[in-house]
Order: structure tokens, then sequence, then C-alpha cells
């Protein structure tokens, strides 16, 4: 037996030994929420580009990032704001599958940045051994960026939110 988690003699966990700090519900939704958006990035990853030409492979950071910004035409910035928001949703649902609501700012924002990269490396990755996708570097950076923005934009407000909510349902009422 593990300390902090009773176990019926069965040897199954019930119900009320799941940590008070994880919320059931909200990592259910999470996680299939997350599955949904990473099989849809996945099949939109992988559908095949027709292009005359392709740039070769990227491994210099930011060097496509400049390109795109010199070209300076409404197609090089689509790419760049594509590159950005294709992963940043999972800034809102790694934290929301992981069902802490009492984790720390920090702690979050870097688990979550640090998933987030790996997800976004295995996807460029994928794309460059299964498609005819060249690796570049920058689609990784862009998504770290975009899952960071995504997450400090909303995670901290809300989780304090949830905290706010939670600390007045606990609270006895002084009029009462």
């Amino acid at each position: 037996m593990r300390i902090g988690i009773q176990q019926s003699p069965e040897g199954d966990r019930r119900d009320s030994d799941v940590p008070a700090a994880v919320h059931r519900g909200a990592r259910r939704l999470g996680l299939l929420l997350l599955a949904v958006h990473l099989g849809l990035v996945l099949w939109t990853s992988f559908l095949p580009v027709s292009a005359a030409w392709m740039a070769d492979t990227n491994l210099t950071p930011f060097a496509t990032v400049r390109t795109e910004l010199v070209a300076g035409t409404p197609h090089s910035y689509l790419e760049l704001v594509r590159g950005l928001l294709l992963l940043a949703p999972l800034g809102l649902l790694l934290p929301l599958a992981g069902g802490r609501q009492g984790s720390t700012t920090l702690s979050s924002f870097l688990r979550t940045v640090f998933a987030g990269v790996l997800i976004a490396t295995g996807v460029e990755v994928l794309q460059s051994t299964l498609t005819s996708h060249l690796l570049n570097v920058d689609d990784v950076l862009l998504a770290a960026v975009g899952i960071a923005v995504a997450h400090l934009a909303v995670v901290p407000a809300a989780r304090a939110a949830l905290r706010r909510r939670e600390r007045d349902q606990v609270r006895p009422c002084s009029g009462c």
C-alpha cells in the first residue's frame, strides 16, 4: 500500500481516494479536448504539400522568422501567425488535463511549456519523416512562444478565480 492513497480490500482505488488538489471533471474534459486538438493537428500536419520548390531544412533558430519578416508579404505574416497559433491551445489544455487547481504559476508554466515543446518537436519530426515537409526548428520555437503566451494570458487568472470561488464557498456566512 502506498502512502497517501488508501485502497479497499479488493485493491482498487475509490473516488474518495483521489487527492483534493486534482479536479477529476476538469482532468477528463482536458484530456478529451487535448486528444481532439492533437488529432486535428496531426491530421492537418500530415496533409501533403504541393509546391514547386521547398526551402532546405532549417536548424538555425529564427532564420525562417527573419526571412518571413524581411519578405513582408501578407502570406509570410500568416505563416508566422499559423506557427504561433497551431499548438497555442496546449497552453490551456495541458494544465486543464492536469486538473491541478493549487499549482503555482511558475511550476505550471514550466511544465506546460516543456510538455508543449516536446509535443511540437514530436510533430515536427513525424512531419519530416512521414511527409514531404522538411524539418524547421522555427516551427518548434514559434509553437513554444504560442503555448507560453496562451498559458500566461489565461491560466493564472482562471486559477485565481477558481481559488477565490472555492474560498468563498468554504467561508461560513458571518450574518447567518
